[in-house]
């Protein structure tokens, strides 16, 4: 006796990549309405207090603890302007993966003259996602957190590349220095 399959609804929470776009794009609108430097400032604060091992990554924020402190440093927030700046950037190109990508692997590879490595990204995504969620309270569906960890889960692939890009260059112009020193 086997189950009659016909009868049993199946469904998915998979959203396809232009509804994931879709969602983003909207909660962006709003962010950059009414949120945008809180929602910058409050990633740097957020990132800082529960991943403090990447302060080291920020030569100004080595010495931040108190979230007062962070959210009154100039560089901080200078670098949370950025951050919003690139999000920007990535967000009007979210339906051209090549020029997204481009922005994303140039970055990756600025990131790698600071040591930064794939990883460390990892930490952008759930930063960015509670941040959004505690300053849009329900107007953050789980859809829309669903489209965004799609998103970030982008933007480390890309941003990875880059630095594994550069990792790959620098291997090889050190080998090539080392053949040349070695002569």
């Amino acid at each position: 006796m086997g189950c009659n399959t016909s009868r049993v609804g199946i469904t998915s929470n998979a959203m396809t990549a232009e509804q994931n776009h879709s969602l983003v794009r909207e909660i962006w609108g709003f962010v950059c309405n009414e949120h945008y430097e809180e929602v910058g400032i409050s990633f740097m604060i957020r990132l800082f207090q529960t991943h403090p091992e990447l302060r080291k990554l920020w030569i100004f924020a080595a010495n931040l603890d108190i979230e007062h402190d962070i959210r009154s440093n100039a560089q901080t927030r200078y670098h949370a302007a950025k951050i919003m700046y690139t999000l920007n950037e990535i967000i009007s190109h979210v339906e051209d993966y090549g020029k997204r990508r481009n922005i994303l692997e140039s970055l990756g590879k600025t990131h790698f003259t600071y040591d930064v490595k794939p990883s460390d990204f990892q930490a952008a995504e759930s930063t960015m996602v509670y941040v959004l969620d505690s300053i849009l309270g329900k107007r953050f569906t789980p859809r829309h957190k669903q489209a965004w960890s799609y998103l970030f889960q982008q933007i480390i692939v890309d941003l990875g590349r880059g630095v594994e890009q550069q990792v790959l260059c620098d291997g090889q112009l050190n080998a090539v220095l080392h053949q040349t020193s070695s002569k």
